[in-house]
């Protein structure tokens, strides 16, 4: 990407790290990421907390956090680790730092939860409970691989809880799909062959991957600047309205392949809607 951020050695061993993990773990699933076996879910998930991501995610600076969470909203890894990760910078304290060492899978959300099921604890607007102390209905949910949850009661404890993190945390989520789903395309313009050239010659191909690639780095920069006078609000629905975007532009230009289950293209879209609709 074209944002020059500085990242010092100890950032730079964890990303390598966790990027050979889920290379080695996850990406080999490819399209079928959604029907990996749950068990498959679970020992990922535990070799993350081995790796010491979510520790390391409670007391690092925000744009360390960010950068982390583009990464996994890249490798589109399962929603247990998705959310106790966007969870785990936004716990402060104390309690939250022997949440995280517990190694407890979080769920995160304003009035619809996801996967209460697969939590030990959920983290809301209006406090911290676990997940035995709650009652909630299913309702339906954009992402097939992932329940959602309308919470009727609970019992709620209050807690030291920074909610404008989870929404920073997850624009920077959703910026790291549509930046996969745009790397995809890239590299299918300069291999489709149309008319006798890559279909990325086209002015207009180039100038529709061009002009997502600069509004995903203008949403980057509202959360890794830190000096936007934006609202996480704000810029959470920005993050969302570019992401949108640039992957419905990403499975057009793809074809009729764009369309079909061949691709992880759709998965990405499907994540990015529940993470919108979680945290709206």
């Amino acid at each position: 990407m074209i944002l020059n951020i500085e990242i010092k050695e100890e950032l730079e061993l964890i990303i390598n790290s966790l990027k050979e993990l889920l290379d080695r773990e996850w990406a080999i699933f490819g399209s079928k990421k959604h029907n990996v076996d749950s068990s498959k879910i679970s020992e990922l998930f535990n070799k993350i907390k081995e790796l010491g991501i979510y520790q390391y995610l409670n007391q690092a600076n925000p744009v360390d956090a960010y950068l982390i969470n583009e990464i996994l909203g890249q490798y589109l890894v399962p929603s247990t680790v998705a959310f106790t990760s966007m969870a785990s910078k936004a716990i402060l304290g104390e309690e939250g730092k022997e949440i995280i060492e517990k190694g407890y899978a979080i769920s995160v959300g304003s009035n619809v939860v996801p996967d209460i099921d697969k939590a030990d604890i959920v983290l809301t607007p209006y406090g911290i409970a676990f997940t035995k102390e709650i009652s909630a209905s299913e309702v339906k949910s954009p992402d097939p691989s992932v329940r959602l949850f309308n919470i009727t009661k609970a019992n709620w404890k209050k807690a030291d809880i920074d909610f404008n993190s989870i929404k920073l945390i997850a624009s920077s989520q959703m910026i790291g799909h549509a930046m996969a789903c745009l790397n995809k395309t890239i590299d299918y313009a300069k291999n489709r062959i149309a008319f006798g050239k890559p279909i990325g010659s086209y002015q207009a191909v180039k100038h529709k991957i061009v002009d997502d690639a600069v509004n995903l780095e203008l949403a980057r920069s509202l959360y890794l600047s830190q000096r936007t006078n934006l609202t996480p609000d704000r810029v959470f629905n920005y993050a969302f309205k570019v992401s949108l975007k640039a992957i419905f532009d990403s499975i057009q230009l793809h074809g009729g392949i764009g369309f079909t289950t061949d691709l992880d293209l759709h998965l990405h879209l499907k994540r990015l809607l529940l993470l919108y609709k979680i945290l709206q």
